[in-house]
């Protein structure tokens, strides 16, 4: 069992890991509906913003259930609940802030997959 001090400090990078996941997915996704081997550097910042705006409720619904998966008592542990609200709240809440970034995880992951 996490103590609440370590659970606060893991916290957000386990939601962080979590909306990595769930991205990589839909990007694998688009590039198979797309038939793209990547997308155009150009293109990235366009692609994430349609999908962060069209994938909203989905990414927050799929967070709420991963923590559900991964901590049995998410539901009972207020503080976890309260700081995972909390983190979706930023994360949508500065939305340029959090597109930039995944724009940069993307463009990072896509020149990993040149070699």
């Amino acid at each position: 069992m996490l103590n609440s001090t370590k659970m606060s400090q893991d916290l957000p990078q386990t939601i962080t890991n979590i909306v990595l996941y769930y991205i990589k997915k839909q990007y694998h996704k688009y590039l198979e509906e797309n038939s793209i081997p990547k997308i155009p550097e150009d293109e990235v910042k366009h692609v994430v913003t349609s999908f962060y705006t069209e994938k909203e409720q989905e990414l927050k619904k799929f967070i709420r259930n991963t923590m559900r998966k991964n901590f049995p008592d998410y539901d009972r542990n207020l503080a976890m609940k309260t700081g995972t609200e909390e983190i979706i709240l930023e994360m949508f809440d500065d939305r340029d802030f959090s597109i930039t970034k995944v724009v940069l995880e993307i463009s990072n992951y896509q020149k990993g997959l040149k070699k």
